[in-house]
């Protein structure tokens, strides 16, 4: 990476100050297709409890508080900004759904077990410095027949940030993982452009749900 770039990728990871407030726009309308792809994939029931890691401006989490509008609306990000800002978002758009979005990192989620029945990571799965830890915690806070979904950006053609093939290669180490947690797993692809996809890697936990 040239040092012109590591300033720029930084603010990806962790949006700061000013220009982390121009990142979180960007990455809201960057991700604005991918977000509406996950949050149509979740059904989580109307007072259900639902987990976002790594949710940035909160766009994902406004939508799915539609779905749960006598529920929880929940998340951790490790930036101070997008915690901030997401409040803000969310505490106008929410209806009547708590709301407990804390900062923190994904490896260790400060959060009860079996506590939610949607747990869920738009495009920061590649991002995260313990990756299988992580998806253990998510699996841990689900309660039984609950589902972790990772929804992971796949670009065909490549660009400025991002090779041809990485998507596939993290749903595919997603997919490891999530088995080797004893979820039950499942992978769809939506196609948005000729260069441009999403992966959406499901993981169920089993238990009375599912009986």
């Amino acid at each position: 990476m040239s040092e012109t770039m590591r300033p720029l990728m930084q603010q990806a990871v962790r949006p700061q100050g000013a220009f982390g407030v121009v990142m979180g726009w960007l990455m809201g309308g960057l991700n604005a297709a991918q977000n509406r792809a996950t949050v149509d994939a979740l059904d989580p029931p109307p007072g259900g409890a639902v987990l976002e890691i790594g949710f940035g401006p909160g766009r994902a989490l406004e939508m799915l508080a539609n779905k749960v509008p006598l529920g929880l609306v929940a998340g951790i990000d490790h930036s101070e900004l997008m915690v901030a800002r997401a409040r803000r978002r969310l505490n106008g758009h929410r209806g009547d759904a708590a709301l407990d979005l804390r900062l923190g990192e994904a490896g260790d989620l400060p959060f009860p077990d079996e506590k939610f029945d949607v747990a869920f990571a738009v495009n920061s799965f590649h991002l995260w410095p313990d990756p299988e830890r992580a998806l253990a915690e998510m699996a841990g806070v689900l309660k039984p027949g609950g589902d972790l979904l990772l929804s992971i950006r796949d670009v065909r053609n490549g660009g400025r940030f991002e090779a041809p093939g990485k998507g596939q290669a993290s749903a595919k180490a997603a997919v490891e993982t999530m088995r080797d947690l004893g979820l039950q797993v499942r992978q769809r692809e939506i196609v948005h452009s000729p260069s441009r996809a999403t992966l959406l890697v499901r993981g169920r936990k089993c238990g009375r749900a599912d009986g």
